[in-house]
């Protein structure tokens, strides 16, 4: 079985963190594809949704390490282009449902797992010993729709929230956060 998305996994970054939860939403929905009656059509719709999505997080992490100056940038880079070629060989080559249903299990856990649970925790490690060591870090105050409520940035955040095609949300008032007028 599949872990549920716990705060523990948070890399403290909204954008990246909402995108995770989505993922893993996904694989749990490609869990119980897997382990249920299903079509070929069915099997190949939850592999290519979870590939495109894939590719819009891997992107806006990509985006957020270089940004934060994340030391191992090009060897998570890899890793994102292997799992890519990974699930476009699957869904290229999906010959029965029966055959694909192992492989969505393989790649639901252990990209679930080793990926975001190993992998993106030690971005999370590099930024909060990054945080330590500029203490005089720069923030940004944001508002959202809750009443007196701002959300502190700081100035890597900040960069990326501007930067990103995707809006982040607070997560009380599920509206989107905007620069705070000085």
């Amino acid at each position: 079985m599949l872990p549920e998305w716990s705060d523990k996994f948070s890399v403290h970054n909204e954008i990246i963190d909402q995108q995770h939860q989505t993922l893993f939403k996904l694989a749990h929905k490609a869990y119980k594809i897997a382990n249920a009656h299903t079509t070929r059509n069915e099997v190949k719709s939850i592999i290519t949704e979870f590939f495109d999505y894939m590719k819009t997080h891997f992107r806006d992490e990509e985006q957020y390490m270089q940004i934060i100056g994340y030391p191992r940038l090009e060897a998570h880079k890899k890793i994102h282009r292997a799992l890519i070629a990974d699930m476009a060989s699957m869904v290229k080559n999906i010959h029965s449902a029966n055959e694909i249903k192992d492989k969505i299990l393989v790649i639901a856990r252990d990209w679930l797992l080793t990926h975001i649970l190993q992998e993106d925790m030690l971005i999370e490690k590099y930024r909060k010993e990054s945080a330590k060591s500029s203490p005089s870090q720069k923030f940004y105050i944001y508002t959202c729709a809750c009443p007196g409520k701002e959300h502190k940035l700081t100035e890597s955040m900040h960069l990326f929230v501007k930067n990103t095609a995707q809006n982040v949300r607070c997560k009380e008032c599920q509206q989107d956060i905007v620069i705070k007028d000085k």
